[in-house]
């Protein structure tokens, strides 16, 4: 059954998310005051069904980079003023998302790599649990090449 009226869930598209990623709808599907919802006489069984695979797909993923995110998390005992700058969820995802080569030069990998068991090999960011045994980046954080930022 379709419905004559527009539905506020016509523009999430299933396709636009699998393409994009969680962050896509991600927002949106957190406001309280609009989701979820489901509206009488305007949203379908296909519109139903639509939105709960999108809620999936949304959380499966977001829930896969936090996990990863503290797989990842570097712990260090408090020490004023030597500590490195900590690496927030988005920079750590964003880290992942550089078009490589990535930079050991570049500020916000020097972050994550200081903050996080991550690195950089081939000019690509990889988690350093994923190397195979025996294997060391490149770049991580006992390997960088001085910056300015460090001096």
């Amino acid at each position: 059954m379709t419905s004559k009226y527009r539905c506020q869930h016509d523009k999430f598209s299933l396709r636009k998310l699998k393409k994009r990623g969680f962050t896509l709808y991600l927002d949106e599907l957190f406001d309280d005051d609009e989701f979820p919802s489901i509206e009488p006489g305007y949203c379908t069984e296909e519109c139903k069904e639509k939105m709960k695979e999108i809620y999936r797909i949304t959380f499966e993923q977001y829930l896969e980079i936090i996990n990863k995110y503290y797989d990842d998390s570097r712990i260090f005992d408090y020490n004023l003023g030597k500590n490195p700058r900590g690496c927030d969820i988005w920079m750590y995802r964003e880290f992942f998302s550089t078009r490589p080569p990535v930079s050991p030069q570049d500020e916000y990998a020097r972050m994550a790599i200081k903050a996080m068991k991550v690195g950089i090999q081939d000019g690509k960011p990889v988690r350093l649990c994923e190397l195979p045994p025996g294997v060391q980046c490149d770049f991580d954080a006992t390997n960088l090449p001085d910056s300015e930022e460090d001096e």
